[in-house]
């Protein structure tokens, strides 16, 4: 998690506030939406599934469409991170094995921890992607 989330502000960092609220024509999420919904995702699957820490999380205003600050999203994947890190570093081998609720659009599924985690990086390397897309897409068009 730690080297994908540091790959994600990475890819982040050069890009001012224009560009990363900058829609890509035929493509509806922008840098930063994805940037909150990361911060939103991780919040709630490492934070509240695995280590039982209510996230309040609002998934559908993860996506909207309102301007956003790449600063103060940076800032809060670190929140998020710090989060991570101390939820992560209280786990027990036998935690990973024990069942947690998740809710997901298609309803509320139970799993394991490990599987939780799981889900959390590949949806955190999955978004990757798209934001490296967005940015060589953003570069070219700039």
């Amino acid at each position: 998690m730690e080297d994908l989330r540091g790959q994600v502000v990475e890819a982040a960092r050069p890009l001012d506030d224009d560009q990363v609220n900058r829609a890509v024509p035929g493509l509806r999420n922008t840098v930063a939406v994805l940037l909150r919904h990361l911060a939103g995702s991780e919040r709630y699957m490492i934070g509240e599934v695995v280590g039982g820490r209510p996230a309040h999380r609002n998934r559908d205003a993860e996506f909207g469409t309102d301007r956003l600050n790449k600063g103060a999203l940076l800032e809060e994947i670190e929140r998020v991170a710090a989060l991570s890190r101390e939820v992560l570093e209280g786990l027990r081998l036998v935690d990973l094995t024990g069942e947690v609720e998740i809710r997901r659009a298609r309803g509320t599924f139970k799993e394991t921890r490990a599987t939780a985690l799981l889900h959390a990086t590949q949806h955190l390397a999955y978004h990757l992607g798209q934001i490296r897309y967005l940015v060589a897409l953003l570069r070219a068009t700039s």
